[in-house]
């Protein structure tokens, strides 16, 4: 018994002086201080880091905004019109414009719509007051070589003698003066029927004064027959 209470008495003293050797005696050195680590930023942490707006959705001053009333301009679309020139009896004249109108600066649009159509140039003689004198003229005509000369049936303003039907006015025309030398005073009449007629539609601006119609007719037809109107 003596000797196991020797071996705790000296355990224990072993232990005291362990303790205060750990305490006053084995005291950590404190480590150098790094100058240039120390000037480096602190690390922060994601959660730690203050919300950032993203650049694109930064708001943009009203004075720079370009939908700003302010800032947006006022524009006014030139004031445009549209003028329609025809019409034309057929697809071929309605070209021959087009391309016409092509040359002096425009772009022609064609368009169709229901009308009527040029059918030939009728010459014959009217005011005739009877028979005996439907008679004379027919006469007088066929003598003078006019073949196709024809009496025509009874009108309200009198009998009639036809004398031909040309599809050019410049021939019947020539007709008209042969019936003249007889002694008698033709009349021609276009004829007309229902068909498809052409025209050329041109956007104008406003510097366009005036659409130029010579030469857009055929030569048999005539300048004058030519419209400018505007498109329906």
């Amino acid at each position: 018994m003596r000797n196991v209470r020797t071996a705790v008495i000296v355990l224990i003293f072993v232990n005291l002086v362990f303790m205060a050797w750990a305490h006053w005696i084995d005291v950590p050195l404190e480590p150098p201080v790094n100058q240039a680590a120390a000037r480096l930023p602190r690390l922060v942490l994601a959660s730690e880091a203050p919300a950032r707006v993203p650049t694109a959705l930064k708001a943009v001053p009203a004075a720079a905004s370009p939908t700003s009333e302010a800032a947006a301009p006022t524009m006014t679309p030139a004031a445009r019109r549209c003028m329609s020139v025809g019409p034309f009896n057929d697809l071929a004249q309605e070209t021959h414009a087009a391309a016409l109108l092509q040359e002096r600066g425009f772009a022609p649009q064609q368009r169709t719509e229901d009308g009527d159509i040029r059918d030939g140039f009728w010459v014959y003689v009217g005011g005739i007051k009877s028979p005996a004198d439907e008679t004379r003229v027919l006469r007088a005509l066929q003598d003078a070589g006019i073949s196709d000369a024809r009496a025509m049936a009874a009108a309200d303003d009198g009998r009639r003698v036809s004398v031909g039907l040309f599809t050019d006015r410049s021939r019947a025309e020539r007709r008209a003066r042969v019936v003249e030398h007889l002694g008698f005073s033709p009349d021609i009449v276009e004829r007309r029927r229902p068909g498809t007629v052409y025209w050329v539609d041109l956007d104008l601006g406003t510097s366009d004064a005036a659409v130029p119609t010579e030469g857009l007719a055929p030569a048999d037809q005539g300048g004058s027959r030519i419209q400018v109107r505007v498109c329906p």
